[in-house]
């Protein structure tokens, strides 16, 4: 039984991503046509700090090809910068600047913006189970980390 209910949580989870894609991230943001997977490496480097590329990638499962346009790119726009390992000089990590920083804050700010408007549409009772079954999520979802 317990394997039904884990096929039907990991398939309801799934069907989220097209939502959200669909509704946050998505073209046309005027977030200075960064690609989402950019602002994935930035938000891992602001939450777990300084890492090698290899890390990045796995953690977010890119693939080291594309992990290495991706930092080029942040690097070309002064979003990170490459800092050598100072426990192994062939190891160079990946830190995110101030410059990436700010940019990382003002496109969540445009994200939070247009889910609040996107939410905007739900009456009170509806915001507030969303609210509620949100944190139930969240709290559900910090045991599987």
């Amino acid at each position: 039984m317990a394997r039904g209910i884990e096929d039907k949580a990991a398939e309801d989870m799934l069907a989220l991503m097209p939502f959200y894609y669909k509704n946050i991230i998505k073209p046309g943001h005027g977030i200075s046509g960064m690609q989402a997977a950019q602002y994935r490496v930035l938000g891992v480097l602001l939450k777990d700090g300084t890492l090698s590329m290899s890390d990045i990638g796995k953690r977010l499962y890119i693939s080291k090809p594309y992990m290495t346009v991706l930092i080029d790119t942040l690097i070309d726009d002064r979003y990170v910068e490459r800092l050598p390992d100072p426990g192994d000089r062939r190891v160079i990590n990946i830190a995110i600047t101030q410059r990436g920083k700010k940019h990382l804050r003002e496109g969540s700010a445009i994200f939070k913006n247009e889910l609040k408007a996107l939410l905007s549409k739900l009456d009170k009772t509806d915001l507030e189970e969303l609210c509620s079954s949100l944190k139930n999520l969240l709290r559900i979802l910090e045991k599987v980390k």
